[in-house]
C-alpha cells in the first residue's frame, strides 16, 4: 500500500492522502515521476502558504523563511516530500502554545504581526484539498486527462 503525503519532520506533520488513496496510489505507482513532481509542487505550495498566510512562519536571528529545504521522501510505503525549515528553533516555535517556547518555557517574542505557532499545520488542514489537487493534477497531466 502506498501512502502519498507531505511530511515535515521538524513539525512532525504528515499530510496523508488515505482518503483518496485508492485512486491516487494506483496512479502514483503507474507514474511515480509525476507523483513525485506533484508532491514537490505541493510541498512548495505549502511552504509559500506557511510564509504568507497567518499564522506565518516566524524568524529570529537569521531568516527562517529563507533557510529551508524541500526534499523528496521515498520509504517502503511512503512517497512524499519534506518541507524543512533549518533554523534550530523552527520545530520548537511551531509547537509553541501561544507565546510560550516549549523547550525553555520562556516567552516567544514573535518577530512581527501575523506570525505564530502551527504555521505549517494550520495550512495543511486549511488547504488539504489544494495539495491533493496539485498531486492529482501532475498525475492527470501525464495521463493526458
Amino acid at each position: 500500500m502506498t501512502t502519498i503525503g507531505i511530511i515535515n519532520e521538524n513539525g512532525g506533520m504528515t499530510l496523508d492522502l488515505s482518503d483518496v488513496e485508492k485512486n491516487l496510489s494506483i496512479l502514483a505507482q503507474a507514474v511515480p515521476e509525476e507523483a513525485r513532481k506533484g508532491l514537490w509542487d505541493a510541498g512548495t505550495a505549502l511552504k509559500l502558504d506557511a510564509d504568507n498566510e497567518p499564522p506565518r512562519t516566524p524568524h529570529r536571528e537569521g531568516h527562517l523563511r529563507g533557510n529551508f529545504e524541500i526534499n523528496p521522501v521515498q520509504k517502503t510505503d511512503v512517497v512524499g516530500v519534506e518541507v524543512v525549515y533549518k533554523q534550530p528553533y523552527a520545530a520548537r516555535w511551531h509547537e509553541a502554545e501561544g507565546d510560550i517556547d516549549p523547550e525553555t518555557g520562556g516567552k516567544v517574542h514573535w518577530s512581527e504581526m501575523g506570525v505564530g505557532p502551527k504555521y505549517i499545520e494550520t495550512k495543511m488542514v486549511r488547504h488539504m484539498k489544494k495539495y491533493f489537487g496539485i498531486v492529482a493534477y501532475a498525475i492527470r497531466r501525464r495521463l493526458g486527462s
